[in-house]
């Protein structure tokens, strides 16, 4: 009784171990063709990692190296040339007795590959050279400015309006002192910019925009330094002959005044008769 028994379940359990492998042996196929879909898929789509991996399983369970040839054409596709060209030649490693088609066909995706990588590649014997830094002009002082000259004439007045004169002599004395105050603060003006300009330029790194524009304050202090003693020189000669001119009615004057100025340098040349 205990015999028969022990039979009976052995042939059950037999039966049962061979219809789940059946059913397993059955699906298989099944689910590879999914994971093969799912391959394709994935390197049309340009997923290419998820692509090779699944092929890359699909090779290990089966090793099958159409897989490896496969995953040559899902990097060709998405134009990673030099992992192509990897996967083509371990493909012809892996099969070395491809029929002579298949091995030209597979030698043409290699061709194809190396010509679209040489197209990436810079020519050959053309050295990849960078072009050094320029180099750093050095400081140049800036040109010395134009002397420039300004004359002021006081003509000869008749004497009926001498007295007129005289006052328009003090006013446009006064005038003319007030511009050169001006002057004279828009030089100490440019030059505390340049100073402090300068300072900047003796960093570690070279802008040639403050150079240029320090240059141009340079210029425009000494400009400034010379209208202002000029105008104020002018000024005080105007003041002083409109003074004389009220008190010495009935004569002529005759002045001319001709101020220059450069850098460091500013004159007055007065002549004239009374």
């Amino acid at each position: 009784m205990r015999m028969t028994t022990l039979v009976a379940l052995l042939a059950f359990l037999a039966t049962t171990y061979g219809a789940s492998r059946y059913a397993e042996a059955s699906s298989k196929p099944e689910k590879r063709s999914a994971r093969e879909r799912a391959a394709k898929k994935a390197c049309i789509t340009g997923d290419v990692n998820k692509g090779i991996d699944i092929l890359g399983d699909l090779f290990v369970e089966s090793n099958d190296p159409t897989y490896i040839f496969n995953q040559g054409r899902c990097y060709e596709q998405s134009h990673h040339w030099n992992d192509a060209i990897d996967r083509f030649k371990e493909y012809l490693r892996k099969v070395p007795d491809l029929p002579a088609t298949d091995k030209a066909e597979v030698d043409h995706h290699i061709s194809d590959c190396q010509v679209e990588q040489a197209k990436l590649a810079p020519p050959s014997g053309a050295p990849i050279t960078t072009p050094a830094p320029a180099p750093i002009p050095p400081t140049a002082a800036p040109p010395p400015p134009t002397i420039q000259t300004l004359g002021v004439m006081a003509t000869p007045t008749p004497p009926a309006v001498e007295q007129h004169s005289g006052s328009r002599l003090r006013t446009a004395g006064i005038v003319t002192a007030s511009v050169g105050v001006l002057a004279l603060a828009g030089g100490v003006i440019c030059n505390v910019q340049a100073n402090s300009l300068a300072n900047d330029l003796n960093g570690p790194t070279y802008d040639r925009g403050k150079a240029s524009t320090r240059d141009t304050y340079v210029t425009l202090g000494w400009l400034g330094y010379g209208i202002g003693a000029a105008a104020l020189a002018t000024g005080a000669t105007l003041f002083f002959l409109g003074g004389r001119s009220g008190a010495t009615a009935g004569t002529s004057t005759a002045v001319s005044l001709t101020p220059a100025f450069a850098p460091g340098l500013a004159s007055l040349t007065v002549r004239g008769s009374y």
